[in-house]
């Protein structure tokens, strides 16, 4: 839950609202907050990052069958399924640097690998899938088939990619004016990122990141493990990753000159749209801890923060720090989810969920409070604000929007109404949503509808 912002008239002060309508005390944390665009936008370009390492088969397996849970949430927005383009690519880059270099071929890692292009369809189809409203109650699509049959065409990248995964640098080669993605960024449309992996990023700024003897048994290790220890660092207890041991609090590291700054790539997606909130994020990617470094023969290497029992056996994956320091630079546009699963439902559902509630996603996630007992049905405890919202700079609060009465005699006014069919996804029974009437009358493009209502404490009591 975002945590509330002061509002015109009922301020709302560490998550708790001014009580003094109903007069009932509320445990701190039991406000659900909502953003909500006025005039929704249906246009979204989703690029699937999918780690093609040996790792990976069975991750892959498991986000194919799942994705179907994805887009079906995204169907539950007013109007269907929004106007999707969804691309998929790997974090294969070869041994190829930002500098320009390129290591020497090792194994599956050669040149450019795949260079951040798009997968494209089977037969010589498109670089992405296009879904898209006809503007006469159809849909444009470039696939044959079902959705979920496109997507798990492209999405079958197979695990014989390059074992130092280049995440971020691939998501920008994909999307920086290359001409193998022509077509794939619409300017006004959202733009959502979308990382499945199971090892850290490992961008690389120098290729001799692949310096070393390769006809060494210890060379893929002391590569690997040569990516964590320039691309990180540990403030507890030691910052000195050849130590054995656990370590805590544990970042990027600033000052590398091998492994490639997370801000390049912060600024390169924000930099994509006019309003950097029109850019989303999220990783399926290894849990933060724990880190740990340990030996393997002779060679330092980081232990597995994660492990799942999967359908050949133990999956392992390992520490997202970078990962999450770039996905938590996005405010409240990302979500992580954890790889160690041998079911993604939940993972896809989150994401889908976070998808709608950019777009304009009206359902409660928490369940609504009854702010008086003594009068029949629920009396809703809800301040909604009309706030504008412009680029680059501070929300403007415009006006207070009043509850709905009985004749609907002030517009705009709001109310709350059960809708399983478009808020089925979430956790609560009834599943509400919030309606704001405005007697025909359509809002800027800049405004969005802010509420804040309150909700049942996870203890299951008001008071």
């Amino acid at each position: 839950m975002r945590a509330a912002l002061a509002l015109v008239l009922v301020p709302l002060l560490a998550g708790c609202p001014d009580r003094t309508i109903a007069g009932v005390p509320v445990e701190q944390g039991t406000v659900d907050v909502k953003d909500i665009p006025a005039v929704p936008r249906r246009d979204v370009d989703i690029l699937f990052l999918i780690d093609d390492s040996l790792s990976m088969k069975e991750e892959q397996a498991s986000l194919k069958a799942n994705f179907s849970r994805f887009i079906s949430v995204l169907e539950t927005l007013e109007g269907g399924l929004p106007n999707i383009h969804i691309g998929v690519t790997t974090p294969n880059l070869g041994t190829s640097a930002i500098d320009g270099t390129h290591g020497a071929s090792v194994g599956t890692c050669v040149g450019d690998g795949d260079g951040g292009k798009l997968r494209h369809l089977p037969g010589g189809g498109a670089a992405f899938i296009s879904d898209v409203d006809n503007g006469s109650g159809g849909r444009l699509r470039n696939y044959s088939g079902t959705l979920t049959d496109a997507f798990n065409q492209i999405a079958e990248v197979g695990s014989s990619g390059c074992g130092i995964e280049q995440h971020l640098e691939a998501v920008k080669r994909a999307l920086d004016n290359n001409p193998e993605n022509a077509g794939f960024l619409r300017p006004n449309a959202y733009l959502a990122v979308i990382i499945v992996a199971d090892e850290d990023d490992c961008s690389l700024a120098k290729s001799t990141l692949f310096d070393g003897n390769q006809a060494d048994s210890t060379y893929g290790d002391r590569v690997n493990f040569k990516c964590t220890h320039e691309g990180i660092e540990c403030d507890s207890p030691s910052n000195d990753l050849e130590l054995l041991g656990i370590r805590q609090d544990c970042h990027p590291k600033y000052d590398s000159t091998v492994i490639t700054q997370i801000d390049r790539y912060v600024e390169f997606l924000k930099g994509k749209k006019a309003d950097p909130r029109d850019v989303i994020v999220a990783g399926i990617i290894g849990d933060a801890g724990p880190f740990e470094v340990v030996k393997k023969g002779n060679v330092s290497v980081i232990k597995q923060s994660c492990v799942y029992n999967g359908p050949t056996g133990p999956q392992y994956a390992y520490p997202g720090i970078r990962m999450g320091d770039f996905l938590g630079q996005f405010a409240d546009r990302n979500t992580r989810t954890t790889i160690c699963n041998d079911d993604l439902s939940g993972a896809m559902t989150q994401i889908a969920a976070l998808l709608k509630r950019t777009f304009a996603d009206p359902c409660f996630e928490l369940e609504l409070a009854d702010a008086d007992l003594t009068e029949p049905g629920v009396q809703f405890d809800c301040t909604v604000v009309d706030m504008r919202y412009v680029p680059n700079q501070p929300p403007e609060e415009l006006a207070v929007v009043p509850a709905c009465d009985a004749t609907r005699s002030r517009i705009p006014c709001w109310h709350i109404e059960e809708d399983a069919q478009h808020c089925g996804y979430t956790k609560t029974d009834p599943h509400r949503k919030l309606v704001v009437e405005r007697g025909g009358v359509i809002p800027g493009p800049e405004i969005q509808i802010r509420a804040s209502c309150v909700t049942i404490p996870a203890s299951g009591q008001l008071y």
